[in-house]
């Protein structure tokens, strides 16, 4: 009869212990649970960034058509090369927006882009440094509290997701996120 207890071994050594086997394993593991967290990490931050963008874009269309409606103003929307602008008319011409709070002109952060639809349409950003070009909006927002029927997506260079802000004929406005290219 042999004289050992179950946690030793034949020699009458511990065996408490991982063996390297066990361990490599458990290494691996961890080792492959981090990499995909790094790299949800990675894109959430620019979903989160491009949802900001696209939020921070719909209330300020809000907000542009509240004020055309409350003003008795016609206003406009148009994208810019690097981002977008507000525009007013004023005496017969389009004017920017300039120092006007909420509804000044922006630029968009690195990676991210517009693409405008007015009416089904793609239309491509103006260029408004020309101070010679006359000023016309893509987007009409009017006093009446119609507007045109527009979509904007905020997209990120080489990243499929995007946010698409759609707004109809009534002045109403609608945010979705999707996540297939289109």
């Amino acid at each position: 009869m042999s004289s050992q207890t179950p946690d030793q071994g034949p020699r009458g050594q511990a065996t408490a212990g991982f063996t390297l086997i066990e361990i490599l394993v458990v290494v691996v593991i961890i080792g492959v649970l981090a990499s995909f967290a790094v790299l949800s990490i990675g894109t959430r931050a620019l979903d989160d960034r491009m949802e900001t963008e696209a939020r921070r874009l719909q209330e300020l269309m809000t907000l542009a058509l509240d004020e055309a409606v409350l003003q008795g103003a016609e206003l406009g929307f148009i994208q810019t090369g690097d981002g977008y602008a507000f525009l007013a008319l004023k005496d017969g011409k389009w004017l920017h927006l300039e120092g006007a709070g909420a509804l000044r002109g922006r630029a968009l952060a690195d990676p991210f882009y517009l693409q405008l639809r007015v009416e089904g349409r793609a239309v491509a950003p103006l260029e408004t440094d020309d101070e010679d070009v006359e000023l016309k909006p893509q987007v009409l927002l009017l006093s009446s509290g119609e507007a045109t029927e527009f979509s904007l997506a905020v997209r990120a260079h080489d990243y499929a997701p995007h946010y698409l802000l759609e707004g109809d004929s009534m002045g109403r406005l609608k945010l979705e996120r999707k996540d297939t290219p289109a």
